[in-house]
């Protein structure tokens, strides 16, 4: 099977880079090696299906603050459309896919959002409302760019088992054309800003940033049981 190629981009491989050590802890997370053997608890990933879809909620905040962020006209239609398109279709797909592992739309809205996702985005809309445009996107490059790399590396790791994984499907989205265009989409994106916004001149503050969402995307893995 032929995968697609990750692009990641200059700035978000510096970002990569220098923050190797959190990084590798957050792509090599005991959660994913059981998504890969398929020995992962149902009920751990049914908690996380739960707390990805209200991260997804809050994802489309993030995205409705870029536009606000943003200047140019041609930017602003392409974020609106990355927009609509995960309001109009790319949440209807995961409520489908939750209702496969018993999750109703009911059972996703009534969850309250846990204390790692609380940090989590709370934390990516306050580097993007007190900062710029650059700031936002450096914040949300860790989920974007970081699960294309999860599942092209799970897709090309012959010790994933593929025969009656139910983990299976996930890896094939996330590693899967459609999934690791968007990503390079967003590291061309990021490049883009990074030239406009002068990140050369404040690294040190992207660094700490990115290193900042990285730690609370791997929090973001840990299972939490669902409210009974």
């Amino acid at each position: 099977m032929t995968l697609p190629v990750l692009e990641p981009g200059r700035l978000f491989a510096r970002l990569r880079r220098d923050c190797a050590l959190e990084w590798d802890a957050y792509v090599r997370h005991p959660f994913l090696t059981g998504l890969a053997d398929g020995t992962l608890p149902a009920e751990a990933f049914r908690t996380y299906l739960v707390q990805d879809y209200l991260y997804l909620l809050q994802y489309a905040r993030c995205y409705a603050l870029a536009i606000y962020k943003d200047g140019q006209a041609a930017s602003m239609r392409s974020t609106a459309r990355l927009l609509a398109g995960l309001l109009d279709t790319e949440l209807g797909l995961h409520i489908e896919y939750c209702a496969q592992w018993g999750l109703s739309e009911d059972d996703l809205a009534r969850e309250p959002e846990s204390l790692e996702l609380l940090a989590y985005t709370r934390t990516i809309l306050d580097y993007g409302q007190s900062g710029d445009i650059l700031d936002l996107m450096v914040s949300l490059s860790a989920c974007l760019i970081g699960y294309a790399e999860i599942g092209l590396r799970l897709l090309a790791d012959p010790a994933t088992r593929r025969e009656g994984n139910p983990y299976l499907h996930w890896i094939e989205v996330y590693g899967g054309e459609h999934y690791v265009a968007l990503a390079n989409q967003g590291a061309r994106r990021l490049d883009e800003l990074a030239i406009s916004h002068g990140a050369d001149a404040r690294y040190a503050m992207l660094k700490r940033c990115f290193r900042t969402t990285v730690l609370l995307e791997t929090a973001f893995w840990t299972p939490r049981p669902l409210r009974t």
